[in-house]
């Protein structure tokens, strides 16, 4: 019994594949990435696929979550039964499903932002052919739901109900907008510096609404967090029972918002029994990972603390070699073969 999990070169996105039981053929994908390079990976995945894939999370709209797949879904011949189940909180399914929430039902639902162009337009590219394929959506995603998809427990830990229904009501009126992304950095700080910072949680109500959640699987616990607030993944962690004191035991988790400082808290790590990290992104055009988030973590994580990346980046020139020697960390760029999670 294995896991077994590959981080697509997504540039600023993120591209997720989740294998696991006895041959690794049951597969959970985590969105779709943005770029050629994660488009050709992410093809030839599904191209040589052993079984179907289990379950398709889409965590958001943002383009470099949704583009590859809606690239995917727009080839002429893609085969929409290779995939059993999907999860999308979105447009019209989103808005049909909180009616019905209402009166004590549900639907389907999923969402979310990164930072460039909030994808509208792709969403509804996305809405329609999902329409012509026949899928069908039966519940709204939540915290503290809980699902087990083919043997592996899922957990939601965001969005919360009133997450999406502030997301909905900013999106009933059409139309794409702008964010900007900060491109400065703060690597020329150090991280006593930057740990003398109180944590400022910036979050949109798209990231609000971001998935998040835990996936269980034979005594292996990891969390992906999407781009969710921390304050949120802290309360539903705290009223599943864990604390400080009490931490929750993870083997491996995905960094929110790819290592953004504005979504990763010392409380929330501080609530974690984790020393690997993963960290999706390609430094370039974001500003991230920040340090401030990646000082947080060494700082409130038993040492040594492993960041597993999913682009080769040259971290000398983000720690010095005073706090290489001062603060344990490990960087290691993950290969094309993934991280088996029973090797850590």
């Amino acid at each position: 019994m294995t896991v077994n999990i590959k981080v697509l070169r997504a540039l600023y996105g993120d591209c997720i594949i989740v294998s696991y039981g006895v041959e690794k053929d049951k597969y959970i994908l985590i969105d779709g990435g943005i770029g050629k390079e994660c488009y050709r990976s992410l093809k030839l995945f599904m191209d040589n696929l052993k079984e179907n894939i289990r379950l398709l999370i889409l965590t958001h709209i943002d383009s470099d979550h949704i583009d590859g797949i809606l690239k995917l879904f727009s080839e002429e011949y893609f085969d929409f039964s290779k995939i059993d189940q999907m999860w999308f909180n979105y447009g019209e399914f989103l808005n049909k499903a909180l009616a019905i929430e209402r009166n004590k039902e549900k639907k389907d639902i999923l969402l979310q932002n990164v930072g460039t162009k909030i994808s509208w337009s792709q969403g509804k590219s996305l809405e329609l052919i999902l329409k012509q394929a026949g899928f069908q959506y039966e519940k709204i995603i939540k915290m503290y739901d809980e699902f087990n998809i083919d043997g592996a427990q899922i957990t939601i830990l965001s969005p919360s109900l009133e997450a999406l229904r502030a997301f909905n009501e900013q999106w009933t009126i059409e139309g794409e907008r702008e964010t900007k992304i900060s491109k400065s950095s703060d690597y020329d700080k150090t991280i006593e510096e930057l740990m003398t910072l109180e944590f400022c949680e910036k979050i949109s109500l798209e990231n609000k609404s971001s998935l998040a959640f835990i996936f269980q699987y034979n005594k292996i616990t990891a969390l992906f967090l999407g781009d969710a607030s921390a304050t949120e993944i802290k309360r539903s962690l705290s009223n599943l029972g864990y604390s400080e004191a009490n931490p929750i035991k993870v083997d491996i988790c995905k960094i929110s918002h790819h290592a953004s400082k504005y979504s990763t808290s010392d409380s929330l790590i501080k609530m974690l029994e984790c020393k690997n990290y993963i960290i999706s992104t390609n430094l370039t055009s974001s500003g991230r990972p920040t340090k401030e988030c990646l000082s947080r973590i060494i700082c409130n994580s038993k040492s040594p603390v492993n960041f597993y990346c999913n682009y080769e980046i040259d971290f000398s020139k983000i720690f010095s070699e005073r706090e290489f020697e001062k603060y344990r960390m490990n960087f290691i760029t993950i290969g094309k073969e993934g991280i088996d999670l029973e090797d850590l």
